[in-house]
């Protein structure tokens, strides 16, 4: 899914507006999970570990976050957005563990790849659930609350 045949472009992942979505909450939540990619793109050999460690635990908080809206409006296509969540999470561990264990190049290469997900990701799965919680007028109370308004 993520890793593929062809040879990425390595980018940085830039905000734009096409990012925003109109959920607030949502909004700043990607926000922070594109600082943390370029943090890993950008992490010296040094920092590698502690950037991705960094984006595994927001990550974590992220899709969890995204998992709860979904269930608490009985979004209709939470299994595949789910799938995907779980999937990329199980991926980023993955390259943890290999890293670990003396692949050290999958931490830059996960960095390479995240940017193409992610642009895709917004475009597609997070749009809809966001279309989807404002259409219901479901906008996400603010985190402590964990429920929507």
């Amino acid at each position: 899914m993520l890793f593929r045949s062809r040879k990425a472009i390595p980018m940085l992942l830039e905000w734009s507006p096409q990012h925003e979505l109109g959920v607030t909450r949502m909004d700043a939540t990607h926000r922070e999970f594109v600082a943390l990619v370029n943090s890993l793109f950008e992490a010296s050999d040094a920092d590698m570990l502690a950037s991705l460690d960094a984006l595994i635990a927001h990550t974590v908080e992220h899709f969890e976050q995204e998992n709860r809206w979904m269930e608490e409006t009985n979004f209709p296509p939470v299994g595949c957005h789910k799938q995907e969540h779980d999937s990329v999470l199980e991926i980023m561990r993955e390259v943890r563990s290999r890293y670990l264990a003396g692949e050290t190049d999958l931490g830059q290469k996960l960095a390479e790849e995240l940017p193409h997900w992610f642009e895709h990701h917004v475009d597609t799965m997070d749009n809809m659930l966001a279309r989807f919680m404002i259409a219901w007028n479901a906008t996400p109370a603010p985190a402590a609350e964990q429920t929507p308004a």
